[in-house]
């Protein structure tokens, strides 16, 4: 038979504000050290790149640890930005033969009616301690 023990509530608290804590600790590490990885990835890769262009191999494919290595074009579109909706908006009203009292309401109609999400969390601030 399992015996159960039951926490009272400040002991509870404890136990997760502790165990938020080094969580939160462990991510920003491992966030800190993927920015690293993803940094010097993107070097490697233009090393990489320069040099296959100069010595003529940016059509080739190269064999490495299993894997085939090709040069490739790559579009990513950017982000919807708020920035970009409002000049874009005009132009395409000028276009469409919208006035631009009328663009500058559609802009201000969404963002007066884009959705918030509210959210509850827990923000950690360093302490620091006084000079003497």
């Amino acid at each position: 038979m399992t015996d159960i023990v039951i926490k009272d509530p400040k002991q509870r608290l404890i136990e997760s504000i502790r165990g938020w804590i080094h969580m939160d600790n462990l991510l920003e590490s491992h966030t800190a050290q993927a920015n690293n990885a993803r940094t010097l990835r993107a070097k490697h890769e233009g090393d990489a790149i320069a040099l296959m262009k100069q010595m003529r191999l940016d059509k080739s494919t190269i064999q490495v640890s299993g894997a085939a290595l090709t040069l490739q074009k790559k579009s990513t579109p950017a982000a919807l930005s708020w920035g970009y909706v409002e000049r874009e908006i005009p132009k395409w009203a000028t276009r469409s033969g919208i006035t631009a009292v009328q663009s500058q309401s559609l802009v201000k109609w969404l963002h007066e009616h884009r959705d918030v999400k509210e959210t509850e969390s827990l923000k950690k601030s360093i302490k620091t301690q006084p000079l003497q």
